[in-house]
């Protein structure tokens, strides 16, 4: 049986809806038509586990209700945010009761390892990843219940956020037990894992029994509580097949969708009002296919609701692949933002500002954010801002050029980050060479030139492996910048800022109370106003003599554009 539209399950009505079943079963279906959200919320699993005592400093033992609920909706309640997406763990185990999965550690008879130091110097106590969970439901709380109904009561809506396969895991090599994140069915079921990669624990979804067992994970949440829609994350961790053949095997991700699609849609019948489902995916067509998600024929079969595209953008210049590959059904499309990257720790309100504003003016239907990791209410102004376009032109703005990482093939989890494909065709790191002439960058920029053109603008750059006698020449958009030649050993000056969050507030996963340095050492030059353009700038940077020292070539690391309006 073919999909139903959304338009199609509202219109149908409690009598005539299996009428329009039979129907559109036997003809394609018309245009798509979705509801358009502003700003989603992804809230990690780790807000119930690891980061509680971090962020409540005075609590002991398992977090309360309040506790809990504080913890979740204090960052983004009263802001731009209308939909909550919330991952309850690694989808493998589960940090709620449930009568599928197990409760971390189980597999390991619940003993947990010694605390240790994870995340930025913060010490956690692994077993909270069981005792907080475990103990809400004890007390008549589980998770997913207190998610749906503190969402409703606050007008948000509520989706379950499911990695499809997590490989937190296999963080370590097999053997090196006790580990909390492992479930009991990949120690039994070795046949059932793509054990040749890196990250040994991924699960391979060409065998049957592992689709079978994460469509019952996926029902479970709509059985027993009244989500909203589900998010299907395939970039945790975008590793399904052996290598070489993720083309070949894609019909078997395509084989789960319809299931999935099939079964939320009787149960949707059965609740009368529609379940969707949201799916995140690389932010490029021949990304996906590399992967084995066959988005055409997720879209041509009506499978999904809603696009979240890639791990975490600064700007989306193929959104028309994805709008072309739709025709005539027009699904709504979110980026992906994270609250870091681009060598920050921290990425502080500009540089949000700057990769916010180039998603709207690339034609996002809204914005996703992406392990934002807040507690108190630090940063609530950023998720106004983010939310508005118009508001966000008043603003200064970073616009940064995406960083290429790179992991040599022998370090865990080198498979995972060939398929992180946010860096892929970075710009940045570049090698500078006197014989290559002009190397020329682009740089897309959202401000308003019409109405609030900016006041001022400069260019930072992070060089490395400097040498003195170096001579660097820039330009933007063919303007040579002042001074005509620069020599980057004698001219370096400290950039960037410390990010202070008032006490009480922060990022889980880092330190708390205590300000977070961002800066660093660069070259700073002035830019005309006059120079710049909406859309995409010409950075053009030429190396005319390298100095001596040095068998490594100048490399340029970091690129950042600042516009000020005030």
């Amino acid at each position: 049986m073919k999909s139903i539209t959304r338009r199609g399950f509202l219109i149908a009505g409690a009598g005539g809806l299996t009428q329009l079943l039979q129907a559109k079963s036997k003809k394609k279906s018309s245009k798509k038509l979705s509801k358009k959200r502003r700003l989603l919320f992804n809230w990690d699993g780790s807000i119930i586990h690891c980061w509680g005592r971090q962020a409540l400093p005075h609590s002991y033992g398992p977090l309360t209700r309040e506790q809990f609920s504080s913890l979740v909706f204090t960052p983004i309640e009263n802001t731009g945010v209308d939909t909550v997406f919330f991952s309850f763990g690694s989808g493998n185990v589960a940090e709620y009761q449930s009568n599928v999965l197990e409760w971390p550690g189980e597999a390991d008879r619940f003993e947990f390892p010694e605390s240790k130091t994870w995340h930025g110097g913060v010490e956690v106590d692994p077993k909270d990843q069981y005792l907080n969970p475990k103990g809400l439901s004890d007390a008549g709380y589980n998770p997913p219940s207190l998610i749906v109904e503190e969402c409703h009561k606050r007008g948000l809506e509520a989706f379950v956020s499911l990695r499809m396969n997590d490989i937190h895991d296999g963080q370590h090599p097999k053997g090196t037990l006790p580990n909390p994140e492992l479930p009991s069915f990949k120690r039994i079921n070795p046949d059932w894992l793509v054990d040749d990669l890196d990250w040994w624990s991924v699960l391979d979804y060409a065998h049957p029994r592992v689709r079978a067992l994460k469509l019952k994970v996926v029902e479970e949440f709509f059985d027993r509580w009244d989500f909203d829609g589900i998010e299907l994350d395939w970039l945790r961790h975008s590793l399904y097949f052996h290598r070489g053949t993720e083309k070949e095997k894609g019909k078997y991700l395509t084989e789960f969708m319809q299931t999935v699609r099939s079964s939320l849609q009787k149960k949707a019948a059965k609740r009368g009002r529609p379940i969707e489902i949201a799916v995140r995916i690389p932010e490029r067509i021949e990304w996906c296919h590399a992967g084995g998600f066959e988005i055409d024929q997720w879209v041509k079969e009506d499978l999904i609701d809603m696009l979240i595209l890639g791990q975490g953008l600064t700007e989306l210049p193929t959104l028309n692949e994805f709008r072309a590959l739709m025709q005539d059904r027009q699904l709504p499309i979110y980026p992906s933002l994270y609250c870091y990257g681009n060598s920050y720790a921290i990425s502080p309100d500009e540089v949000i500002r700057g990769s916010a504003a180039n998603l709207w003016n690339d034609g996002a239907d809204g914005l996703y954010t992406f392990n934002w990791f807040l507690y108190g209410k630090w940063r609530k102004h950023l998720l106004h801002e983010i939310a508005d376009p118009k508001r966000m032109q008043r603003k200064d703005k970073h616009y940064t050029l995406v960083q290429r990482f790179e992991a040599s093939p022998r370090q865990p989890g080198a498979d995972f980050v060939r398929y992180n494909t946010a860096s892929k065709n970075a710009p940045v790191p570049l090698n500078l060479t006197v014989a290559d002439g002009p190397n020329v960058l682009h740089i897309p920029v959202a401000d308003d030139f019409k109405h609030s053109r900016p006041k001022s603008a400069e260019l930072w750059l992070a060089l490395d492996y400097s040498q003195p006698g170096d001579r660097l020449a820039f330009s933007m958009s063919g303007t040579p910048l002042n001074p005509a030649e620069v020599d980057p050993e004698s001219s370096w000056v400290t950039l960037g800022q410390e990010i202070s969050p008032l006490p009480g507030n922060g990022m889980i996963g880092f330190p708390a109370n205590q300000s977070y340095d961002m800066r660093f050492q660069g070259l700073r030059l002035k830019v005309p106003v006059t120079s710049l353009k909406p859309g995409r700038n010409a950075l053009s940077i030429q190396l005319l003599k390298r100095g001596s020292g040095s068998a490594k070539p100048l490399r340029l690391r970091r690129v950042e554009l600042i516009t000020r309006v005030s």
